[in-house]
């Protein structure tokens, strides 16, 4: 969110009113700061559930299938041997680095989809040049409207947000 209004709230039922009035206005753009995580808070934003697994699944079944086709191109295909009179191809032999690599894979897609999800990659919100808005990890919940909705009015919200009555409201990224 580049730009909007933002609203501090002193307690989460405060900030889920305020999510549900800004929300029955048609106004989607809306992010909630929260010192302690909330299921409430994120029923009244309408979280979708985590793409995290899909991610996980994604790189195990690339993981496993990459270690399993890469033992394949080596020692039975490009360099086979005949020890012990095995064949070549001989999947058990594979099974443990075919896991390994499927765990590792796994992790690694978890690890940058989370960084993704987050947006941990940003360093910096236009948001956190609001005076006081540092409280929304210790104390204070904070509700964030981005003005690039299509429902934007930023008198109707504004309206909006003063009549839930939060401690203040600020406008941040340069909102008119």
């Amino acid at each position: 969110m580049k730009r909007g209004l933002a609203a501090e709230y002193l307690t989460s039922e405060a900030l889920i009113a305020a999510i549900c009035a800004v929300r029955t206005r048609g106004v989607t753009r809306v992010q909630a700061y929260s010192p302690v995580p909330s299921e409430a808070i994120d029923a009244a934003l309408g979280a979708r559930r985590s793409p995290l697994a899909i991610a996980a699944g994604i790189g195990g079944l690339l993981g496993a299938g990459g270690g399993y086709f890469l033992q394949w191109l080596l020692v039975a295909y490009l360099y086979p041997l005949d020890v012990g009179a095995q064949p070549p191809h001989l999947a058990l032999a594979f099974t443990i680095i075919t896991v390994e690599m499927g765990f590792l894979f796994g992790a690694m897609f978890v690890f940058v989809a989370f960084l993704l999800a987050c947006d941990l990659a940003r360093l910096w919100d236009p948001i956190f040049e609001i005076p006081g808005f540092e409280s929304a990890t210790r104390s204070a919940f904070w509700l964030a409207v981005g003005a690039d909705d299509p429902a934007w009015s930023t008198a109707d919200v504004e309206q909006t947000l003063t009549d839930t009555r939060p401690a203040q409201i600020h406008r941040f990224g340069g909102a008119t």
